[in-house]
Protein backbone atom coordinates (compact mmCIF):
# COMPACT_ATOMS: atom_id res chain seq x y z
CA UNK A 1 0.00 0.00 0.00
CA UNK A 2 2.98 2.10 0.48
CA UNK A 3 3.57 2.22 -3.36
CA UNK A 4 -0.21 3.37 -3.61
CA UNK A 5 0.44 6.64 -1.95
CA UNK A 6 4.24 6.86 -3.02
CA UNK A 7 2.79 7.06 -6.65
CA UNK A 8 -0.24 10.07 -5.91
CA UNK A 9 2.71 11.64 -4.39
CA UNK A 10 5.23 11.18 -7.38
CA UNK A 11 2.36 12.23 -10.01
CA UNK A 12 1.45 15.19 -8.10
CA UNK A 13 5.10 16.36 -7.83
CA UNK A 14 5.33 15.37 -11.45
CA UNK A 15 2.71 17.71 -12.27
CA UNK A 16 3.92 19.99 -10.29
CA UNK A 17 7.55 20.30 -12.11
CA UNK A 18 5.16 20.01 -15.42
CA UNK A 19 3.87 23.95 -14.96
CA UNK A 20 6.05 25.42 -12.22
CA UNK A 21 8.55 27.33 -15.13
CA UNK A 22 5.18 28.99 -16.34
CA UNK A 23 4.12 32.40 -13.99
CA UNK A 24 0.39 31.68 -15.80
CA UNK A 25 0.10 28.27 -13.62
CA UNK A 26 1.23 29.90 -10.27
CA UNK A 27 -1.56 28.76 -8.25
CA UNK A 28 -1.51 24.97 -9.37
CA UNK A 29 2.10 24.92 -8.94
CA UNK A 30 1.44 25.81 -5.19
CA UNK A 31 -1.54 23.56 -4.78
CA UNK A 32 0.24 20.86 -6.23
CA UNK A 33 3.52 21.61 -4.39
CA UNK A 34 1.61 21.33 -1.05
CA UNK A 35 -0.74 18.17 -2.00
CA UNK A 36 2.65 16.30 -3.35
CA UNK A 37 4.13 16.85 0.06
CA UNK A 38 1.33 15.80 2.01
CA UNK A 39 0.52 12.63 -0.14
CA UNK A 40 4.71 12.15 0.52
CA UNK A 41 4.19 11.96 4.35
CA UNK A 42 1.31 9.72 3.98
CA UNK A 43 3.83 7.13 2.25
CA UNK A 44 6.62 7.95 4.90
CA UNK A 45 3.69 7.19 7.90
CA UNK A 46 2.66 4.33 6.23
CA UNK A 47 6.73 2.94 5.65
CA UNK A 48 7.09 3.45 9.12
CA UNK A 49 4.18 2.52 11.36
CA UNK A 50 2.15 -0.02 8.64
CA UNK A 51 -0.79 2.18 9.60
CA UNK A 52 -2.92 4.28 6.95
CA UNK A 53 -2.79 7.99 7.89
CA UNK A 54 -6.49 8.91 8.85
CA UNK A 55 -8.23 11.91 8.51
CA UNK A 56 -7.83 15.65 7.51
CA UNK A 57 -5.89 16.93 10.15
CA UNK A 58 -2.25 17.28 8.38
CA UNK A 59 -0.74 18.76 11.66
CA UNK A 60 -1.63 15.79 13.45
CA UNK A 61 -0.01 13.78 10.79
CA UNK A 62 3.45 15.59 10.76
CA UNK A 63 3.20 14.81 14.66
CA UNK A 64 2.71 10.87 13.96
CA UNK A 65 5.62 11.09 11.66
CA UNK A 66 7.61 12.74 13.94
CA UNK A 67 7.15 10.47 16.86
CA UNK A 68 7.48 7.52 14.06
CA UNK A 69 10.83 8.96 13.30
CA UNK A 70 12.03 9.44 16.78
CA UNK A 71 11.06 5.84 17.62
CA UNK A 72 13.21 4.33 14.94
CA UNK A 73 15.99 6.90 15.30
CA UNK A 74 15.85 8.42 11.98
CA UNK A 75 16.79 12.59 11.60
CA UNK A 76 13.22 14.06 11.49
CA UNK A 77 14.65 18.02 10.19
CA UNK A 78 13.11 17.33 6.62
CA UNK A 79 9.78 17.58 8.44
CA UNK A 80 10.28 21.38 8.54
CA UNK A 81 9.65 21.85 4.79
CA UNK A 82 6.14 20.18 5.24
CA UNK A 83 5.23 22.16 8.19
CA UNK A 84 6.26 25.07 6.37
CA UNK A 85 3.79 24.16 3.20
CA UNK A 86 1.31 23.44 5.39
CA UNK A 87 1.47 26.71 7.10
CA UNK A 88 0.45 27.89 3.60
CA UNK A 89 -1.90 25.43 2.84
CA UNK A 90 -5.35 27.51 4.02
CA UNK A 91 -4.23 30.42 2.00
CA UNK A 92 -3.27 28.32 -1.14
CA UNK A 93 -6.19 26.31 -1.51
CA UNK A 94 -8.62 28.82 0.24
CA UNK A 95 -7.57 32.38 0.12
CA UNK A 96 -8.53 35.39 -1.99
CA UNK A 97 -5.26 36.52 -2.89
CA UNK A 98 -3.42 35.69 -6.28
CA UNK A 99 -0.28 33.74 -5.88
CA UNK A 100 3.31 34.90 -7.40
CA UNK A 101 5.12 33.00 -9.82
CA UNK A 102 7.71 34.01 -6.81
CA UNK A 103 5.75 32.40 -4.19
CA UNK A 104 5.07 29.11 -5.88
CA UNK A 105 8.56 28.97 -7.06
CA UNK A 106 9.36 28.79 -2.82
CA UNK A 107 6.80 26.16 -2.65
CA UNK A 108 8.08 23.90 -5.19
CA UNK A 109 11.46 24.27 -3.50
CA UNK A 110 10.10 23.37 -0.46
CA UNK A 111 7.88 20.27 -1.52
CA UNK A 112 11.16 18.83 -3.93
CA UNK A 113 13.31 19.32 -0.40
CA UNK A 114 10.72 17.27 1.81
CA UNK A 115 10.54 14.31 -1.01
CA UNK A 116 14.67 14.15 -0.57
CA UNK A 117 13.83 13.80 2.40
CA UNK A 118 11.71 11.12 2.11
CA UNK A 119 13.08 9.23 -0.08
CA UNK A 120 16.26 9.30 1.89
CA UNK A 121 14.34 7.79 4.68
CA UNK A 122 13.04 5.17 2.28
CA UNK A 123 15.93 4.00 0.82
CA UNK A 124 17.81 3.72 3.90
CA UNK A 125 14.69 1.57 5.15
CA UNK A 126 14.80 -0.58 2.62
CA UNK A 127 18.51 -1.11 2.48
CA UNK A 128 18.46 -2.20 6.34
Amino acid sequence: MVEIFLERAEQLASARDLVREESSYSAATALLSVHSAIAMNDALLLSLTGKRPRGVDHSRAIVETELACNAKKLNCNGLRHLKSLLSKKTAVSYGDAPISFEAASSLAITSERFQQWVYSILVMKRSS
